[in-house]
């Protein structure tokens, strides 16, 4: 394991917590607690199967999605998920947004809360986004730059449908910029579309949540070659990086994912580090 102090002492810009714990901040509270753990159930059927595959098409085409919704019966369900993009580019910037929305859960209040959420959390993103981008540009040009030669920033705003089912959604609205890569930032939205709840890991491994997902990781982090366990921080303790607002997903299958985001629990290096977290043993 490495010494992480030079990683400490490294500048960061002035407000970038500002910015970061901004958009965390509007995304959904997930401090919410006591939900039960038995929330979903893991679709086997050909059935489910046809539904996730209608699902991935919705994602990747606005026409399917539109024709879909005038299908009886599937309908209902394909209208969960749809998405809106635009780019935008002058002389300072472009910017690329693919915008999630959930919509016919059968609970507006929901479907209001996130998506109000979703559109505030990209509006503000990008107009920070914007605003680097015009100080970069006067910067350049007040240094000798020429105004032609200026590269413009890129902003890129995303997002990936994880899972879906009639119980629950998870998915994550991403922030990349292709000169401020401190600023790039993943909100990850878990939510029980019954009681439109955000899921939580107490909600779904009980009260000894911290022990269950930190034994596990451990267990996985045993299994690393010595080059892959050097690059994380000398000093770690894993069940400190564990509480009910640690960021994680639901894959394909249902289960859940631990994601640590980069400089979290490794150097740099590592990325992203992300754990899947077996269920605990009855």
């Amino acid at each position: 394991m490495i010494d992480r102090r030079g990683y400490d002492n490294i500048e960061i810009p002035g407000n970038l917590d500002e910015v970061v714990q901004g958009a965390i901040a509007e995304g959904m509270a997930r401090r919410r607690r006591n939900r039960t753990a038995t929330l979903f159930k893991r679709a086997g059927s050909i059935a489910a199967v046809l539904f996730l595959c209608a699902v991935t098409a919705l994602n990747l085409s606005p026409a399917f999605a539109a024709a879909a919704c005038e299908i009886p019966v599937v309908g209902d369900w394909c209208r969960v998920f749809l998405f809106r993009e635009y780019h935008v580019e002058d002389e300072l910037k472009y910017i690329d947004s693919r915008i999630p929305q959930i919509e016919n859960t059968g609970n507006t209040e929901l479907e209001d809360r996130v998506n109000l959420e979703i559109q505030k959390v990209v509006r503000d993103c990008q107009a920070a986004g914007e605003e680097r981008a015009k100080e970069y540009y006067d910067a350049f040009v007040e240094t000798g730059g020429d105004p032609k030669d200026f590269i413009p920033l890129g902003i890129t705003i995303d997002y990936e449908t994880k899972y879906i089912s009639p119980e629950c959604v998870s998915f994550v609205v991403s922030q990349r910029e292709t000169r401020f890569a401190a600023y790039n930032c993943d909100l990850y939205y878990n939510i029980d579309l019954e009681s439109g709840r955000v899921i939580t890991l107490r909600d779904w491994f009980g009260p000894d949540y911290r022990q269950i997902v930190a034994e596990r990781i451990e267990a996985a982090i045993a299994g690393w070659s010595e080059k892959q366990r050097s690059l994380l921080w000398e000093d770690l303790s894993v069940i400190d990086l564990i509480s009910e607002d640690t960021d994680f997903y639901l894959n394909q299958d249902g289960q859940i994912v631990v994601v640590f985001e980069k400089y979290e629990a490794a150097c740099g290096a590592a990325g992203n580090l992300e754990f899947m977290i077996q269920p605990a043993e009855s």
